[in-house]
């Protein structure tokens, strides 16, 4: 058996994947009808972080590796194979880049989308792709834009919207709602003192919207509850950091120590100082009554629990 033949065959989508929007869902939907065709398997190549971390750059991404692995996988691959970043990758040059793809897999395909960049200082385009592929005897795909309200979705478009509080044009690109996702951590426990007892979740790395209220769905043992979330630092108590806090509306389970996604619908309102925490009760409980009535008076929506 000849060393290639060990190796698995493979039409490898390519890309950060931040966020896995519908331009990115389009590309590997494209990558699998392919390698239906080819008898190979649909392999998601991607980094395990940004790029601009290896140079000590503030990084804030739109979705944890764990969620990036599984709407990858939903989208249409097979595996998702994420490597580290490394400045050994980083130095590579775009021939040297599908070299080591070569060297790694039997490649029958390579997919990639229309403003994909590779190699050293992204020298590498989808024409050099096109290139290396006439060069080495595989097919490329190169994925158009995927249009929302007539401009082309990207990871950047999907930050903007996401870092000015616009949940719902968010969710167009995404195809989901935004999603939050971190284990539960203690906290100051002022959420029980009021009624409203919350869990902290530990965001890590994601891109926060603005500070304030959202509407949201947090995902409990496979289920959808109705939830408010504050995002902020609880100037009404003196809070120092940003948190992630959430209610649940129809019940409050403890949650310490576990993963919680929380999906933002819809901002309600900014975050802001009350005179006392009778105040703050009280504004709590108005959060409260305008989420359920923008639940209320939306069409009851499925979205699919691994989603999130």
């Amino acid at each position: 058996m000849s060393e290639t033949s060990k190796k698995p065959r493979s039409v490898l989508a390519l890309g950060m994947f931040d966020g896995v929007h519908v331009g990115h869902q389009a590309l590997l939907r494209q990558a699998a009808e392919a390698a239906r065709a080819l008898s190979a398997q649909t392999v998601a190549f991607t980094f395990a972080d940004a790029p601009g971390k290896l140079l000590h750059l503030p990084v804030t991404c739109l979705s944890t590796p764990d969620q990036r692995t599984r709407w990858l996988r939903e989208a249409g691959a097979d595996r998702v194979d994420m490597v580290d970043f490394t400045q050994a990758f980083a130095d590579l040059s775009p021939e040297a880049f599908v070299g080591y793809l070569q060297e790694r897999y039997d490649v029958a395909a390579l997919a990639a989308g229309f403003n994909y960049t590779f190699g050293k200082y992204g020298a590498g385009t989808a024409d050099t792709l096109r290139a290396l592929g006439e060069e080495h005897g595989f097919q490329v795909l190169i994925a158009e834009p995927v249009l929302v309200d007539g401009e082309p979705v990207s990871s950047t478009r999907v930050r903007a919207l996401v870092s000015e509080g616009r949940m719902e044009a968010a969710r167009a690109l995404l195809g989901r709602p935004y999603t939050l996702c971190g284990p539960v951590v203690s906290a100051r426990h002022i959420g029980h003192e009021l009624g409203y007892p919350t869990a902290n979740v530990e965001t890590g790395e994601q891109l926060l919207p603005p500070d304030g209220v959202y509407a949201a769905h947090a995902l409990l043992d496979g289920a959808e509850h109705p939830a408010v979330t504050n995002v902020g630092k609880n100037p009404t108590v003196a809070g120092k950091m940003r948190t992630v806090e959430t209610y649940i509306l129809d019940e409050s389970p403890s949650l310490y120590g576990q993963d919680l996604s929380v999906a933002l619908l819809s901002r309600l309102r900014e975050e802001r100082t009350f005179p006392s925490l009778d105040a703050l009760s009280e504004q709590i409980g108005r959060d409260v009554a305008a989420a359920k009535k923008l639940f209320n008076s939306r069409k009851k929506t499925v979205y699919n629990p691994k989603g999130l």
